[in-house]
């Protein structure tokens, strides 16, 4: 395979299948242009094995350069979205720092975590959610995005098979930026930004529309016919309202989501890093800041990064490369979810007939009809919650030359992640003040965390070509991997009335306290193996056993591929490079209990007789406990034609997933209510198309890239005589369904008769029913995870001119307004705000074909209950990214040591647009509340709404 591609300061790969293209970026024109061929691409990944595209019979896609280094994106799991085709990753908040979802070929375990395996320089490292006391904090967010040089996605069997019980959700192999031999290079990078919210088209009633949305509601429930209760004129009810109720001044109009949000919260960037090397030496360093305001005003999130990755060849045979990352985040922001405190939540459903301030200029404490003490703005102010997080990844790696085709390669690496985290709640207003505790007033929760693995693998590499046309390479070792996860918590109440003292030494009486160290160990033997006939066709197979404390039992798992380059015989036009049929076959596992759940335990927890700890028993797994598996089929084809302008990709999956482990309900007579078992199985199907177009000349090129993927994921068996497994999130488990299907009451609208609410009665959606009691709950065909997803990236390049863009689509999914039963409530919470259509798009007798049923104070027949009637059509397409640059080079300018400078202004999420035309939050939704990712998917919860960014930048290259 012959790649022409130009040797850049920063170059830009991308891998489709085993397809590889080459991107221009920003410093081509920095640097001096000079063409190179490449005959090989080496794929590294991870044990130290090198794998040529020709030895590849596995799905795996790899991105690296640039296009890792986006200012929108904090965590490299961000960065990703949009270019493999096959990962979903989407934001729980818009909170900086938050937690993602990130989804592999769709779901792969019911009530386990679905992350894939993350792999940085050989170091298994912590992910996912690490918080204590914050809503949540991805703990990827400690790595530098611009530090990584490339990033390869494993998708089917073969390709993660050497992963064993950890590769069932698939694997991310990172690898970190390497110095460059030759010149010594400096770069630095500034930037700022401003942002605001990316999607929201929920409108709030002002003060005289609130006073007139409760006046009929009232008047709806005691009319004039009631000779009890009833108000003698709409116009009375309104005036009753207005004074009564809502003790309305009639000037007061407060727009608390205005109030509780910042105007244009702003971004800041530098990174400065280092290049270079000498003839057995190489050295990549930098530092880092970024600086983040969230939407709220007590959300931020600062992160300080240093890395150091340094190479050295001791000899013809020795090689030593040894890497570290240093790193601290400190975040803040609000509760999520239905916290009074949230300013999310308070600010939408705070009534704008009321002041926030007194004629004193004090904080209004007494507010109506929410919780009379928690005024948004005086909470931001007076509580806070707040974590440092720490991070020390560190590796070193010995590679030696035994023989020219033996290789000897060992790695120890260490992660390890602290978390330290607090809550203070002030003794005088909001969640802290409750004068009947006998403790006193305020709160200060502590929350201490430390995350320690280590890791280490010893390997054998194999690589010889026998006569020129037979390829074999074969690999043998062992890794093993221990994990620790120590953590205290304690919380003290009793502060002085009137102090904002955010220590716990403050603070009088320990109300509670709790700490523990889990741990569990990892030990696999594995072994590779790959042949390849006159790179036409190749065999490869891999098989790791592992052992794992945690369920003290073995796990055999292994992969097969096969694959024949059509290209290369002599039938087919001389214009296809390449046409490379792949098939291949693997299981994994998933640790998806918790480590030695397996067994039956005795818990010393809480205090008995109020002396003494007592014993918690809990009774395992009577039944046994094994892994979760996953066997995976795939089936793809690669295409490269002409010069490799035209390149491509396709796959054809099927994941089947057994031994699905949950919670199994049982006889409370046993003394326990549910047991944990090997209960079901998960299949997911699908397909993905990645195709590529590029071309250019001297002063002019064009990149474009279209990845499509379409997964379908259901449960297809439960042990036993199952019924519907409901979880939180509105979903249900139950053999040919989604497993994120939602579950819930099926809407009918309303009677125009009456504006009475209607509900079919069953999924039959034939006979309907204005008594929410005879509404079945049915699975509704609507689910959160998006059947279809496709992305198209864009480049273009003119002389030193820049301008590149991504789009990305999601479709067949459906989102669920978790809060829509509050403020559209028919009349149920009518004191608190309410949206604009609840007041004119509701049921009366001129408007009988309404869409929302009559409001009726304190609620119509329960009209507001779960149902598809908050659940809302997901499907969108989103401007993720546009940038526009241009590149000043260094000659031009005439400044001795400057190579060059490329300014840039970039946009993120600048445009939505929204399918469904009544849904009014952002589709990207889902939720941090819930225990199970199939839960919080598709959930809106009231979290901070992602954001729209405007960013200008200057690359500095010298």
């Amino acid at each position: 395979m012959n790649v022409k591609l130009r040797v850049l300061s920063a170059g830009v790969l991308f891998f489709i299948g085993q397809t590889a293209w080459a991107q221009k970026t920003k410093a081509d024109t920095i640097s001096k242009s000079k063409e190179t061929k490449i005959d090989e691409v080496i794929l590294t990944g991870s044990y130290g094995m090198k794998i040529t595209p020709e030895q590849s019979t596995g799905s795996s896609s790899k991105v690296s350069g640039n296009v890792l280094d986006k200012p929108s994106a904090i965590s490299i799991d961000n960065v990703l979205q949009g270019t493999v085709p096959g990962l979903m990753t989407t934001a729980s908040s818009g909170q900086p720092g938050a937690s993602t979802i990130t989804l592999i070929r769709g779901i792969s375990s019911l009530t386990s975590g679905n992350d894939p395996l993350y792999i940085i320089d050989g170091v298994p490292v912590q992910s996912g959610d690490i918080s204590g006391a914050l809503s949540s904090q991805n703990a990827l967010s400690l790595i530098n995005p611009a530090d990584i040089e490339d990033v390869q996605v494993l998708k089917d069997g073969v390709a993660t098979a050497i992963y064993g019980s950890r590769g069932a959700n698939g694997v991310i192999v990172i690898t970190t930026k390497t110095g460059k031999k030759g010149k010594s290079n400096f770069q630095f990078i500034s930037e700022i930004g401003a942002s605001n919210v990316a999607f929201d088209k929920l409108k709030m009633l002002n003060a005289q529309e609130h006073v007139n949305y409760l006046g009929q509601a009232l008047y709806n429930k005691y009319p004039s016919t009631d000779p009890v209760n009833g108000f003698s004129s709409l116009q009375e009810a309104t005036d009753y309202a207005k004074t009564d109720i809502l003790n309305w001044d009639g000037t007061t109009d407060t727009n608390w989501r205005k109030l509780t949000r910042r105007n244009s919260p702003i971004t800041n960037r530098y990174n400065l890093s280092y290049s270079g090397g000498f003839k057995d030496f190489t050295l990549y360093a930098s530092l880092a800041y970024l600086k983040q305001e969230g939407l709220s005003y007590d959300a931020a999130f600062d992160r300080y990064t240093g890395t150091i990755k340094a190479n050295w060849k001791a000899s013809d045979k020795l090689n030593i490369t040894f890497a570290t990352n240093l790193s601290r985040t400190v975040q803040s922001g609000p509760t999520d979810a239905s916290s009074y405190s949230n300013p999310i939540f308070s600010g939408t459903l705070l009534s704008p007939t009321q002041n926030p301030y007194l004629a004193d200029g004090s904080y209004n404490l007494d507010l109506v009809y929410l919780n009379p003490q928690f005024n948004p703005l005086a909470l931001t102010q007076a509580n806070l919650t707040k974590g440092t997080f720490d991070k020390v990844l560190t590796s070193i790696n010995v590679d030696y030359k035994i023989l020219p085709y033996l290789t000897f390669n060992s790695n120890f690496g260490i992660d390890n992640t602290s978390a330290n985290e607090f809550t203070y709640w002030n003794p005088d207003f909001g969640d802290g003040y409750d004068p009947s505790n006998s403790n006193g007033n305020g709160i200060y929760f502590k929350s201490m965390r430390n995350f320690f693995t280590w890791n280490w693998y010893n390997f054998l590499n194999f690589n010889k070509t026998f006569n020129g046309v037979h390829d074999v390479s074969a690999s043998i070792g062992m890794e093993s991997t221990k994990r620790t996860l120590e953590y205290n918590t304690y919380t003290k109440r009793g502060f002085p009335s009137g102090t904002r003292i955010q220590y716990a030494d403050a603070a009088a009486n320990v109300t509670d306290a709790t700490g523990n160290t889990d741990a569990w160990t990892l030990i696999g033997y594995i072994a590779r193996a790959s042949y390849t006939y006159n790179k036409f066709v190749t065999i490869t197979g891999s098989a790791r056993r592992d052992t794992y404390s945690g369920y003290t039992q073995a796990g055999n798992f292994f992969g097969i591929g096969l694959s024949l380059d059509l290209g290369k015989m002599n039938f087919l036009p001389s214009y296809i490079n390449m046409l490379k049929l792949r098939a291949s076959y693997g299981e994994n596992g998933n640790q998806a209990a918790s480590p030695y759940a397996k067994y039956p335990q005795y818990t010393l927890n809480g205090n008995y007789l109020q002396t003494n700890a007592g014993y918690i028993l809990t009774p395992g797994a009577p039944d046994g406990l094994v892994w979760e598996k996953s066997k995976k089929r795939n089936i793809g084809l690669d295409f490269s034609v002409g010069k490799g302008n035209l390149y491509g990709s396709f796959d054809v999956y099927s994941n089947i997933n057994p031994d699905q482990v949950y919670d199994v309900p049982i006889s409370p007579s046993t003394g326990f209510s549910t047991i944990i078992k090997n209960q079901a199985e998960v299949k997911s199907n699908g397909f993905e198309v990645s195709l590529g177009y590029r071309t250019s000349n001297e002063s002019f090129s064009w990149d474009v890239k279209a990845n499509y993927s379409y997964n379908d994921s259901k449960v297809t068996y439960i042990k036993g005589d199952p019924t519907p497994t409901t979880i939180p999130g509105l979903k249900a488990f139950f053999p040919g369904h989604n497993p994120t299907e939602y579950y819930t009451r099926l809407w009918a609208g309303v009677d125009p008769s009456n504006g009475d609410p209607l509900w079919y009665t069953d999924d039959t959606r034939t006979a309907t029913t204005n008594d929410v009691n005879k509404a079945k709950l049915s699975f509704t065909g609507q689910k959160a995870l998006p059947t279809h997803i496709a992305s198209l990236i864009n480049e273009f390049t003119y002389k030193g001119l820049k301008l590149s863009f991504m789009l990305n689509y999601q479709g067949d999914y459906s989102v669920w307004d978790r809060w829509g039963f509050v403020y559209e409530s028919d009349g149920q919470y009518s004191t608190v705000n309410t949206s604009t259509a609840a007041l004119y798009d509701s049921w009366s007798p001129s408007n009988p074909n309404a869409s929302m049923p009559k409001q009726v104070f304190n609620g119509n027949k329960s009209s507001n209950a779960n149902s598809t009637r908050y659940l809302y059509k997901g499907d969108n397409i989103r401007l993720r990214n546009v940038e526009l640059g241009y590149t000043f080079k260094g000659s031009v300018l005439n400044v001795k040591g400057l190579r060059g400078i490329y300014a840039y202004v970039r946009g993120v999420n600048l445009y939505t647009y929204a399918f469904d035309k009544k849904l009014r939050f952002d589709p990207e939704a889902n939720s941090n509340a819930f225990s199970y990712t199939v839960s919080n998917l598709g959930a809106y919860d009231m979290t901070q709404p992602n954001m729209r960014q405007y960013v200008f930048g200057v690359q500095v290259d010298f």
